[in-house]
């Protein structure tokens, strides 16, 4: 078995990791088994470094086989890293850089010579890039004769403590953020009347807050909600959405950064003139429950570099009188309205790789057809393009619980593993914490030798 190394510390790091994977995964002649946990960590540079190196990384690492050598496999990594954009210069061996890829370890396997070593030469000294590697191999021996020869990878990290706390050397601590699992799409209503969590986050520090909270818990993505499409709600003028939207966007596009992990955030929104100023404000996705029908919504979309969730609908706000026929395959319905909606929103100028279709779980089916969807949700994945799934807590649960809404994590966490089965891209969730935790377990069972 062999360890890779994974490490990003410029702009969207997650995304560079997944990516760099991508790219590892293509390769016929190396096989991905296995990926870590992501480890967060303070940039590890020489004295006098500048000052704009002291950039955070990301790491993990990954385990593969391979029937390459490891100069041979060693050369496809430094391809990787040319193809994403990394120079192969003597400066960015420390400097920032996107994407850097080492061998970490080889079985018992020892390599040193000028231009490779195994295992790493740092290795038991850096815990961002040995935490990892016992995540995946915690029986691993090291192999190289010394103090730590045949100690194995569970008990060199000992030392360092909890991999949670940060008081590992450089600040090294997991976070909950994973690039094998879809990502988690946190849910902020700024609402006095959203059927769940209505009414407490109105305030622009309460908002900021469980913003903050959502980030930490494992989510990419803030999902701005300023108007309830729950049934009998009242709907909102696009002044009112507004004037309740801007007070909350405004200051987390400008503190977002500060957040461990800069998260995408998205206004969830069926109002063209609501969309085009959070897009002047910074946001970063337009979430359209009315499926992007409107050409002036198309319009502004098209304008933009934003991306766009379109979602299946009958009506909004959502009503139990307006639902999809009971005995149709309400599964090819969704499909084939996503299908036509994704033509016309590129004959409209928004381009594939920037649309998320969303099944719409919930509004205009009955119980059963969002149960159906979720079972056959990876029929959506032949579309060709990201699917997003919201299931948290909704009415449908009501099939499989008499619990309340804001008692439905538990059917919404087991959901969500089963949807990142079929790799869907984004789960839509109000308790990220949860789910990231499920994902995390999982993962680490899956791992287990």
């Amino acid at each position: 078995m062999i360890i890779l190394g994974l490490g990003s510390n410029v702009g969207d790091r997650l995304k560079h990791l997944r990516t760099a994977i991508q790219f590892i995964k293509d390769l016929e002649s190396l096989t991905v088994q296995h990926v870590s946990p992501v480890y967060h960590s303070q940039a590890l540079l020489p004295e006098n470094a500048p000052a704009h190196w002291e950039q955070p990384f990301l790491n993990l690492a990954i385990r593969c086989k391979t029937h390459l050598d490891p100069v041979s496999l060693l050369q496809k990594m430094k391809q990787i890293e040319m193809a994403m954009g990394r120079e192969n210069t003597h400066a960015t061996h420390w400097g920032p850089r996107v994407i850097d890829i080492d061998i970490l370890a080889w079985e018992s396997l020892t390599v040193k010579d000028p231009d490779l070593t195994i295992p790493h030469p740092q290795l038991t000294v850096r815990p961002f890039a040995l935490w990892p590697l016992a995540d995946l191999m915690p029986l691993w021996q090291y192999p190289v004769v010394g103090t730590n020869y045949g100690k194995s990878a569970a008990e060199l990290v000992e030392g360092w403590g909890s991999r949670f706390s940060g008081d590992a050397p450089l600040q090294t601590r997991q976070i909950n953020q994973r690039v094998d699992t879809p990502q988690l799409v946190g849910i902020l209503n700024i609402t006095p009347n959203s059927f769940s969590d209505g009414g407490l986050f109105l305030e622009p520090e309460k908002a900021y807050e469980q913003a903050e909270r959502l980030v930490l818990a494992g989510a990419s993505v803030i999902d701005i909600g300023a108007e309830s499409t729950a049934p009998h709600t009242v709907p909102l003028t696009p002044e009112e959405e507004w004037m309740r939207l801007e007070r909350v966007l405004t200051p987390l596009v400008r503190l977002k950064q500060h957040f461990i992990i800069p998260p995408l955030l998205s206004v969830d929104t069926r109002h063209a003139t609501t969309a085009a100023k959070a897009l002047k404000a910074g946001a970063d996705w337009i979430n359209d429950v009315t499926g992007l029908e409107d050409p002036a919504m198309q319009a502004i979309v098209a304008a933009s570099a934003a991306d766009c969730v379109v979602m299946h609908h009958q009506r909004i706000p959502a009503s139990h009188l307006h639902t999809l026929p009971r005995q149709a395959d309400n599964v090819k319905l969704v499909y084939d309205w996503a299908e036509h909606q994704i033509k016309q929103l590129t004959a409209a100028g928004i381009a594939k790789h920037r649309i998320i279709i969303d099944p719409g779980i919930g509004f205009g089916k009955q119980a059963e057809h969002s149960l159906e969807l979720i079972k056959q949700v990876g029929r959506f994945k032949s579309l060709g393009v990201r699917i997003l799934i919201g299931h948290s807590r909704k009415s449908f649960h009501s099939l499989l619980t008499p619990h309340a809404a804001n008692e439905r994590d538990l059917e919404t966490t087991i959901m969500s593993q089963t949807l990142a089965k079929h790799a869907i891209d984004y789960i839509r969730v109000h308790n990220v914490d949860m789910c990231a935790r499920a994902f995390r377990t999982e993962a680490a069972l899956i791992g287990v030798n």
